[in-house]
């Protein structure tokens, strides 16, 4: 049975005014920053055995991680209350992430799903609450997968997520920060900025199985 563990509902009573702020279509802005990486060794030998060409699990239409999925170039995304859950609608891979208004509360089964109902771990199970107008989500429960897929920096079952999401200026900011002893030596942050599209909705993606020819082609002539 599904079930939350040591779940104390709250619905902050100021939840719904920061939740119009959000709510909307959003696309990212530029590349965003992100903190020194320093790796455990076993998070250096994790990404050491990493091949771009191979391991990268959009090529199979997997999400790698939250943070990969968010700072994915143009594509939209679509954040909406639902009644006691946020509702974050991914047009990568057609993913869908319902996150339940709890605080100090572990979700035990995965958050988020694609259009055909398959679960992803990869993205964790989260949950969410306010801080002012700033909606935080946390996630654990990962399965291995990817933080960053160009440079194979990794995630795993003991990976903490945290989300910081706060409009301002009409700018939608958000804040990763990730933690886990066994792969990192310190937290890593990665900050992106989004704009908010009017007159715009999430399309379907339809993805099929890939494969990074283009890549190697692209590598041969430079060689040549």
């Amino acid at each position: 049975m599904r079930i939350f563990i040591s779940a104390i509902l709250i619905i902050l009573p100021d939840a719904l005014i920061a939740a119009t702020a959000l709510d909307g279509i959003w696309v990212l802005d530029g590349p965003g920053t992100e903190s020194e990486i320093l790796l455990t060794e076993e998070g250096e030998r994790l990404r050491i055995a990493y091949d771009l060409l191979e391991d990268d699990p959009s090529l199979y239409c997997t999400p790698a991680s939250v943070a990969r999925v968010w700072a994915n170039p143009g594509s939209r995304v679509e954040i909406e209350q639902v009644g006691n859950n946020i509702l974050i609608s991914y047009e990568l891979f057609d993913l869908r992430r319902e996150i339940p208004f709890i605080k100090s509360s572990i979700a035990d089964f995965p958050s988020t799903k694609n259009l055909e109902g398959t679960e992803f771990a990869q993205m964790g199970s989260s949950v969410a609450w306010y801080e002012g107008d700033r909606l935080i989500i946390e996630s654990t429960n990962h399965i291995h997968g990817y933080i960053r897929t160009s440079r194979g920096i990794p995630q795993g079952s003991n990976t903490h997520a945290r989300e910081e999401l706060e409009v301002v200026g009409g700018i939608l900011h958000i804040t990763h920060t990730y933690t886990d002893a066994n792969l990192f030596e310190q937290p890593l942050i990665l900050q992106y900025s989004f704009n908010r599209l009017e007159n715009v909705e999430i399309e379907r993606y339809n993805c099929t199985d890939a494969d990074y020819d283009w890549f190697i082609e692209l590598n041969m002539h430079k060689e040549d």
